[in-house]
């Protein structure tokens, strides 16, 4: 699927602020990247609330990495970060419409009114869809920074499912695939080419990050193999090369797992991914 309105993309987490351009023509390569930090605290992803905490001091991180990039500002795509939408994975029933379905399911779980979501969703395979509902006062805020900063916002996509999204579009290899954010993650583990488990958390980078991760992953290997051999497991995003790092190759070998290894398109910034895509 494309997700590109613009050649000005820009993505906001939890530390950072990216900014990516690309070129007009021939859109599947970027022509300039910017990742700025932001102090924590700064912005706090979250289903409901204030996300944009210090407005001023991520206005001025965004300005800075614009100002490398774009200057003049212009019309831009953003991506939000994992964190601020309640993702499941479900089946609607034939005949039934995918997106009310979605309500309906989440509808209890929600801290806003069901009424003020806006809804996402994504194709995952054998009549499953992955949905995601962002409160909708919750995407303005991001859009009202955006508009601050000099820029026309003309689309706007949840980093993390557009990541997903890539991903299944290349034909879904088979493994189990770990989407970091800077505070958030998810875990997506495909088989033939569909997705058949996924779920998002909110990330602990305390001591034993990486050993934790292992574990949870082949957990969720046994779901993703076949009994030929072990499962690949791709680790992308924010950090995931030091999380590669720390594992190590042989770490996975008694876990049912293979590697960890990259996802090249998407290192360190695996929202990127899903709009090269």
């Amino acid at each position: 699927m494309s997700l590109l309105g613009t050649g000005l993309l820009v993505a906001f987490d939890s530390g950072s602020v990216s900014v990516a351009v690309l070129p007009r023509a021939g859109r599947r390569r970027v022509q300039g990247f910017v990742r700025s930090a932001l102090e924590p605290g700064a912005l706090v992803p979250s289903p409901a609330g204030p996300n944009i905490i210090r407005r001023d001091e991520v206005k001025e991180v965004l300005a800075g990495a614009l100002g490398k990039l774009a200057p003049g500002g212009g019309k831009a795509t953003l991506f939000l970060p994992d964190g601020i939408a309640r993702l499941v994975m479900v089946a609607p029933p034939s005949g039934a419409d995918p997106r009310d379905y979605l309500r309906f399911r989440l509808a209890s779980s929600l801290p806003w009114p069901a009424a003020d979501a806006i809804v996402e969703l994504l194709p995952a395979g054998r009549g499953r869809v992955v949905g995601a509902a962002v409160r909708r006062g919750t995407v303005v805020q991001y859009e009202q920074l955006a508009a601050s900063a000099g820029l026309t916002v003309e689309r706007v996509h949840l980093g993390p499912l557009a990541a997903l999204g890539s991903l299944l579009g290349r034909g879904g290899r088979s493994g189990v695939h770990a989407i970091l954010g800077d505070g958030a993650m998810c875990l997506a583990v495909i088989r033939g080419g569909n997705l058949v488990a996924f779920r998002s958390r909110r990330r602990d980078p305390s001591e034993g990050e990486a050993e934790r991760l292992l574990a949870e992953a082949s957990r969720a290997a046994r779901l993703a193999g076949d009994g030929d051999g072990p499962v690949q497991l791709v680790l992308s995003g924010s950090g995931a090369g030091r999380l590669r790092e720390d594992l190590g190759p042989a770490s996975t070998a008694s876990g049912g797992l293979e590697g960890p290894r990259e996802w090249p398109e998407a290192v360190e910034a695996a929202w990127l991914a899903g709009a090269l895509s």
